[in-house]
């Protein structure tokens, strides 16, 4: 399993593209990219792109809601954008579909 990245930028706006697993394996690399988008982008919104993410588990969710906590506190929006259908099915299995996942249409 492994997990590559990228990171653009728009003006005030920031995406993470994860590719791959995020799982327990993977974790501390998504938690990386992500801190470091927080603390050190000065973005007022972060997007990551969850299309090419093949897997996601409790970790990763973890790892998630984390960074979307850290992102408020330092006044941005960090929202998940193109989940996968395996990623959209394990989020709302766990209640946070709607925290985390910002609707194409929005």
């Amino acid at each position: 399993m492994s997990l590559e990245y990228r990171i653009e930028r728009d003006g005030d706006r920031v995406t993470v593209i994860p590719e791959g697993d995020i799982s327990l394996e993977t974790v501390d690399v998504l938690r990386g990219v992500l801190r470091s988008v927080v603390d050190g982008q000065n973005a007022s919104f972060i997007d990551v792109d969850m299309q090419a993410v093949t897997f996601l588990d409790s970790s990763g969710i973890g790892v998630l809601v984390a960074a979307k906590r850290m992102a408020a506190n330092r006044g941005a929006t960090l929202m998940l954008r193109e989940p996968t259908a395996m990623v959209r099915m394990v989020l709302e299995i766990a209640h946070l579909d709607g925290l985390l996942v910002q609707d194409a249409s929005a």
